[in-house]
């Protein structure tokens, strides 16, 4: 650390968290409760019918439409809530990214707090990486969009080097890079990271919710009161709300291919994404389900490896193969180049 007017430190108590995995996860809890969970399904409008709405749906994967009836519907679509019909969020959008170096050339043994003006960035420990991050400035394109710019990369690498003059990283050292967006409710007045992380669940039109806001942290607490709201709405009895106590996975289902690290690359975790947690394609395996393309040194090396796999246990031809790898480059590749602009 840089020693100059260092007087002394803070250590306080956090926890990590794999937000994809958290995703996945509570979609496996829901599927254990009875829930129906459509992967490449897409909502494209809604009418209210009698005490009903009638939704339609897109099928991306056969192109084949749908219609689902339902008492009551949720619009909890993060940074897309507003763009859904009948909605009547109003986000502002705030872009975060973080950068993987090897835990080698940062090599510290506890995540690290820096101050930077009035933010914050963390240098986190994550198995052979750190992770650094994150920023928070403003986003006005389209979410599926977001991309690690070369300006987010000089802010964060300056802010490192300025606190770890001896380490001097630079572009070369960079693993990975990834975005995201934080759905924020919409407050003109401040700059992103002065605007309330607070949630917001309002009831636009006959039940219909608009859920908006909030955090990681506080997401089960949005659900049970977004759940309330429904139950109070139709006049049905529920038991007791268990989320407070309620581990999302039973202890044997948790262990091996969920957790802040990636599982180990083989045969078994690919058969378990594809038979357990919806993945369908190259890219929901590398990147959205075991997080390899953003730790694994040659990632392109380990999707071959992977889309070897999912060919044997899915039936691919080498056509499909061949497409698979083609997407998932052009996808990856892309973010790349939004990185190094």
């Amino acid at each position: 650390l840089d020693g100059d007017r260092l007087t002394g430190a803070v250590r306080y108590f956090d926890a990590l968290t794999n937000d994809a995995r958290l995703v996945l996860d509570t979609l496996r809890s829901a599927a254990r409760h009875g829930a129906a969970v459509c992967n490449y399904v897409q909502f494209h409008d809604a009418r209210r019918e009698g005490d009903f709405w009638l939704c339609e749906l897109m099928d991306q994967h056969t192109g084949k439409s749908l219609t689902v009836r339902s008492r009551t519907l949720v619009n909890a679509t993060g940074p897309w809530a507003q763009q859904v019909r009948h909605s009547a969020v109003k986000l502002r959008l705030s872009k975060g990214i973080h950068i993987v170096v090897d835990r080698s050339r940062l090599p510290v043994p506890d995540a690290v707090v820096l101050t930077e003006g009035k933010r914050i960035l963390f240098v986190i420990p994550w198995g052979e990486r750190v992770i650094i991050g994150t920023t928070d400035t403003d986003y006005e394109g389209a979410p599926e969009d977001v991309a690690v710019a070369q300006a987010d990369i000089d802010y964060v690498l300056h802010a490192v080097n300025e606190r770890f003059p001896s380490v001097a990283l630079t572009q070369a050292d960079i693993v990975s890079t990834w975005a995201g967006l934080r759905p924020l409710i919409a407050n003109p007045d401040g700059s992103p990271s002065d605007i309330s992380r607070a949630h917001q669940i309002r009831c636009p039109e006959p039940a219909w919710w608009d859920v908006a806001g909030g955090k990681l942290t506080t997401y089960r607490l949005m659900g049970e009161q977004v759940v309330d709201q429904i139950i109070r709405h139709l006049g049905c009895q529920a038991a007791p709300c268990r989320t407070a106590v309620e581990p999302l996975l039973a202890p044997d289902e948790a262990p091996h291919f969920s957790g802040t690290l990636p599982p180990e690359c083989n045969q078994k975790a690919v058969a378990h994404y594809l038979q357990n947690e919806w993945a369908i394609h190259l890219a929901d395996i590398m990147v959205r389900r075991s997080g390899w393309h953003y730790y694994q040194r040659e990632p392109s090396r380990t999707a071959e490896q992977v889309v070897a796999w999912m060919a044997e246990l899915a039936g691919w031809s080498a056509v499909q193969q061949q497409r698979e790898v083609a997407t998932y480059q052009a996808m990856t590749h892309t973010a790349h180049c939004a990185a190094m602009s």
